[in-house]
């Protein structure tokens, strides 16, 4: 931070005010006078993108700028808080996750640990002396691709149930896949379920089986609905898995969350937290729109936006065109690289969505679609062309754009619709993803941010969580690095398509706002919008590559009010 050079006229009134704040006690921002905040602050602004100090008044920022215009500006200020080394951001925006199922996770097995099927297999038997028999065991985040070792036995790639099976007899056990795209029954569950040799899976779906016609255990994509009487919410599991998942958000620097597809329940449970004012985070809700009942019923409502005595934003629908890199679900063009009798999954009708994203003007709804495969993303582009109308700010979404034609971008810029990113997919899933779709289309269609950032798309940025753990810092750091966090390779994969630090901090704040119509208010620190912000350990902007991941989320600020403090 610079040294201040203050005008004379002001010296005793500076010295008076500062030794009377700094014996106040520092307890919260939501004070009944304002609340000076010195230190560096990064405000994600054109026009002074560094400042010395902050006012906030009112859970919103009423002055930015130096330390000496903040003291002259709120000489009636009821506290001052100095960050000392620590540096300040806007609130830190998760642009794409799945709030329930993080909670869920948190009090599930968490299987991203285990370096092998066996290793997994170890966790669950362990988990078995401990639970009650008949009652569920739910686990969360094995991946195939990623294991040391593939297991002695496979079907499609993927492990079937039977040493799962063995070491759980008593228990029905459902493992969910990293990707969110595929479960893993035993024996017992599927016997509860009655899934069987005749079982036929619903369209969009996959129930895979042997050579004899038995079912492996593994569900793909719709066919996960099969398992849903062991795996559904209740308004009250919902509820509790929702502020588990907001607790930990809060502690990662999270002030804003865009949940990415919820069903009524969780609707329910979300409505009923921020009703009697539990809910602290911002949370930007999508409608899953695999329920008909559930979206015609929106679709004939008005959007419920956030107010000040609330933070829950309904205003969205998300439809799920097709499935995932890691269960060869995605949609491509051409068939995967190391299973050529496959393209992929297609898991929505065009012509619905045609007819969602028509409907949807009516009352003011935005339209969200996953897209991972270069064809679902043609597909999802070619439907927007089709009924875009004239005029209007609609900001269609894709959520994820991971796998493009190069051709496709220019018409994300021409149609104005954002790309809904992951940059810490590519440090996960880079490594193998090359053997699904091969050299030549990682190279020209994968994970192009820069691409679409030199065309002027707007860009939106997330972690996928419970898909990856939702660590704002590990995104930062693959998106400017473009390496595992292992810190490979050295060079990074395909290094021309990685973002600047400053594009990086954007893409975590500013532009997330702007992806739910809320720029004005939120994603970065400017006077009037709500005080939000995420304050780090170290410098973000300028200390080098290799400790990035050292840094800590020292405080949490919503609306002015302190949420966590290391």
């Amino acid at each position: 931070m610079s040294t201040l050079t203050i005008r004379p006229k002001l010296l005793s009134l500076i010295a008076g005010v500062a030794v009377i704040l700094a014996m106040l006690p520092w307890t919260t921002l939501a004070s009944t006078g304002p609340i000076i905040i010195t230190g560096k602050i990064y405000t994600a602004e054109d026009t002074n993108p560094v400042v010395e100090a902050v006012v906030v008044e009112a859970g919103k920022f009423s002055f930015v700028g130096s330390k000496e215009d903040a003291l002259a500006h709120a000489p009636n200020a009821s506290s001052l808080r100095d960050l000392g080394t620590d540096i300040a951001y806007p609130g830190f925006v998760e642009g794409h996750g799945h709030f329930a199922s993080l909670g869920r996770a948190l009090i599930s097995l968490d299987l991203s640990t285990p370096k092998t099927f066996i290793g997994m297999v170890d966790q669950v038997a362990q988990a078995t002396a401990t639970t009650p028999e008949n009652e569920v065991i739910l686990g969360r985040g094995w991946h195939q691709s990623k294991w040391s070792k593939a297991p002695s036995l496979t079907v499609d790639g993927f492990p079937t149930h039977r040493g799962l099976s063995e070491v759980s007899p008593n228990h029905p056990v459902v493992l969910e896949h990293a990707n969110g795209h595929t479960l893993m029954l035993n024996a017992k569950a599927m016997s509860v379920l009655g899934i069987n040799k005749l079982t036929t899976a619903p369209e969009g779906g996959v129930v895979v089986k042997d050579t004899r016609g038995m079912p492996t255990g593994i569900l793909h994509e719709t066919a996960m609905a099969l398992a849903a009487p062991l795996t559904v919410f209740t308004a009250e599991s919902a509820t509790r898995a929702l502020l588990a998942a907001q607790d930990h958000a809060i502690k990662q620097g999270i002030t804003s969350f865009h949940d990415a597809g919820i069903d009524a329940v969780e609707v329910e449970a979300q409505q009923i937290v921020d009703g009697d004012q539990r809910l602290k985070i911002r949370l930007f809700s999508m409608i899953s729109a695999s329920d008909p009942e559930l979206t015609e019923y929106w679709l004939n409502t008005a959007p419920v936006v956030a107010s000040e005595d609330s933070r829950l934003t309904l205003n969205a629908f998300k439809v799920v065109m097709d499935g995932a890199l890691g269960s060869r679900t995605a949609w491509l063009h051409e068939p995967y690289s190391d299973d050529p009798t496959t393209v992929g999954l297609q898991t929505a009708d065009a012509d619905r969505l045609a007819t969602l994203m028509e409907r949807s003007r009516v009352n003011g709804w935005q339209i969200n679609t996953h897209a991972i495969g270069d064809r679902a993303n043609s597909v999802v582009l070619d439907t927007i062309e089709q009924v875009m109308p004239e005029g209007g700010d609609h900001r269609f979404r894709i959520e994820h754009s991971q796998h493009l034609r190069p051709d496709d971008i220019e018409r994300f810029e021409r149609l104005g619709v954002i790309a809904s990113i992951q940059t810490i997919h590519l440090s996960s899933d880079r490594p193998w993803a090359i053997d699904r779709l091969g050299p030549e289309r990682i190279d020209e269609g994968a994970y192009l941010w820069r691409s679409l950032i030199d065309s002027g798309v707007h860009v939106a940025n997330g972690t996928d969580v419970p898909v990856e753990p939702i660590n704002p810092i590990a995104n930062f750091y693959a998106a400017v690095t473009r390496k595992t966090l292992a810190g490979l390779p050295s060079e990074g994969f395909e290094a021309d398509q990685r973002m600047t630090r400053s594009e990086a901090l954007l893409s975590l704040t500013q532009w997330n706002a702007y992806a739910v119509f809320m720029e004005e208010t939120l994603g970065s620190i400017s006077v009037g919008k709500a005080a939000d912000m995420t304050v780090l350990s170290q410098d973000i902007m300028t200390v080098d590559e290799s400790v990035l991941l050292d840094t800590e989320v020292t405080m949490t600020v919503i609306g002015g009010e302190v949420l966590h403090e290391l």
